[in-house]
């Protein structure tokens, strides 16, 4: 199988060049294969970072969502999507944290990754009171109520 060129940034210059390159295009300095690699790496791996907490981003927005449509009293059985949301995303928080969390990169998509990540980690805290405190709070209110 025909491996692709990994892309990276100079560590020279900062421009995307790729792993094949045995100087930069832009500042012409020469690169060495086994900086090459580990940078190629590094930079596949904060890609990576940001492809999940992307989706762990979505998986706190559908959390949400659960939690919202479970106070309609005429759609049953969503607050238990909640919990799996709720659960799936402190999984996801942990292997996130695990995988990435020590990573050593400037890469800007892997600052940013780290922000979606600690939002989420906040949203989801945020979630504790409500999902299992004031939702549940809300049906005994809504149970009198009727």
């Amino acid at each position: 199988m025909i491996s692709q060129p990994r892309t990276f940034r100079c560590p020279n210059c900062g421009e995307m060049i790729n792993d094949s390159m045995q100087q930069c295009r832009f500042c012409l300095v020469p690169l060495d294969p086994g900086i090459v690699a580990l940078v190629a790496q590094t930079q596949d791996q904060a890609n990576q970072a940001y492809s999940d907490a992307s989706f762990l981003r979505t998986a706190v927005i559908a959390m949400f969502v659960f939690l919202g449509l479970s106070v309609v009293p005429l759609v049953p059985f969503v607050y238990w999507g909640f919990l799996v949301t709720f659960i799936v995303v402190i999984v996801l928080l942990i292997r996130w944290q695990v995988r990435f969390g020590g990573l050593l990169t400037n890469d800007d998509d892997y600052k940013l990754a780290k922000r979606s990540k600690n939002i989420s980690l906040i949203l989801w805290l945020v979630a504790i009171p409500l999902g299992f405190i004031i939702r549940p709070l809300l049906d005994v209110m809504l149970a009198q109520w009727l």
